[in-house]
């Protein structure tokens, strides 16, 4: 992977927050600064790394979740519970106004199942997408978008640097990569201080195949963890927003949280 040099942000105050490091003493404690806001450049690789590593620390999440779906004549919003493990499975349990079980949808090696507790049918496979579809106004591809919920970048092992910079108020670093496999153009937006994701754009040519906002982040377990994640077609005007609420990770989930449906292949229709 081609990497380019990027300016660090140095800032005044880091001057004197490190001046104050180098004293100890009696100085009130604070946070270590962050090892690139300390150098005069830092490299498009670097930057790539610690998001490659960050993804990494995460083998599993689970929380509670206010879900908008948003189409062109479609608005709602649900209270879910979400679980994902190693990028790859997810369960959402959605729930209504009053609490009760609307629906319980698994994504797990590489197979989709739903169950409707209204009816007591198991649906899979093109069935659940066309349910996706109907239901909420918009439909997923859990093998690329699986990870963006947990503030990863899909592909990112596909991904070639083109070119980067800073923004005008020298408050983000802009990189511009291309897929080496699939082909198109990703731009992703990172915070100068902090180095997390911010905003993503994936495109084909003039077309805008999807874009993601990475927003509210907050420490959970010693992590940098974004509580709202919006992902969008524009080509489709669908919005997909999630809102986390007491997220827990890496305390393990049961073996059989993913396998708990079996396939509509396997029962009756009823």
């Amino acid at each position: 992977m081609t990497s380019y040099l990027l300016p660090s942000i140095r800032h005044p105050f880091l001057r004197l927050l490190v001046f104050i490091l180098i004293l100890g003493g009696c100085q009130p404690r604070v946070e270590p600064v962050a090892p690139h806001l300390l150098k005069d450049s830092i490299t498009t690789g670097y930057v790539l790394k610690r998001l490659k590593n960050r993804a990494g620390k995460i083998s599993n999440l689970k929380s509670f979740t206010r879900t908008t779906f948003l189409g062109q004549k479609l608005k709602q919003t649900f209270r879910q519970t979400l679980l994902i493990q190693n990028n790859q499975s997810i369960r959402v349990d959605t729930y209504g106004v009053f609490g009760q079980a609307m629906g319980v949808f698994t994504y797990h090696k590489g197979r989709t199942v739903f169950f409707n507790p209204t009816n007591g049918r198991y649906y899979s496979g093109a069935e659940v997408e066309s349910l996706m579809k109907k239901m909420l106004g918009i439909r997923l591809d859990f093998r690329e978008h699986l990870r963006i919920f947990i503030g990863y970048v899909p592909r990112l092992e596909f991904l070639e640097v083109l070119d980067s910079r800073l923004n005008s108020d020298q408050t983000q670093y802009i990189l511009r990569l291309t897929d080496i496999q699939r082909g198109g153009r990703v731009t992703i937006r990172f915070s100068a201080m902090t180095l997390l994701p911010l905003e993503m754009t994936r495109k084909l040519g003039e077309r805008s195949i999807y874009s993601v906002k990475w927003q509210e982040y907050a420490k959970v377990e010693g992590y940098d963890f974004p509580h709202l994640v919006t992902l969008s077609f524009p080509e489709k005007q669908e919005t997909i927003r999630v809102k986390y609420k007491n997220p827990v990770i890496n305390h393990g989930l049961s073996p059989d949280t993913f396998q708990l449906l079996k396939p509509v292949s396997s029962l009756n229709s009823q």
